[in-house]
């Protein structure tokens, strides 16, 4: 789930990136997609937030996964998701 303060333009476009490298390493089963984050689904697992509002994301979903980045559309935390997702 990527969240952002309104749930569209930057978290959409992350999320778009993500799941183009998903399907280019044959992980077309997972689920991407985005939202605000005052309406992050109780069953969100892993949430990716820009790094100025991952604290906002983790007081809202304290259980799940964090990955906080500095930019939607080209973060080395996405590939090391990937490789992660791989194994």
């Amino acid at each position: 789930m990527f969240a952002c303060d309104a749930g569209m333009g930057s978290s959409a476009m992350g999320a778009s990136v993500l799941r183009n490298k998903f399907k280019k390493a044959g992980l077309q089963d997972i689920d991407v997609t985005n939202t605000a984050i005052s309406n992050l689904p109780d069953d969100a697992d892993l949430i990716v937030t820009h790094q100025d509002l991952t604290d906002r994301a983790k007081a809202k979903r304290p259980d799940a996964e964090h990955i906080s980045v500095a930019n939607f559309m080209n973060s080395p935390k996405y590939e090391e998701l990937v490789d992660r997702l791989k194994k």
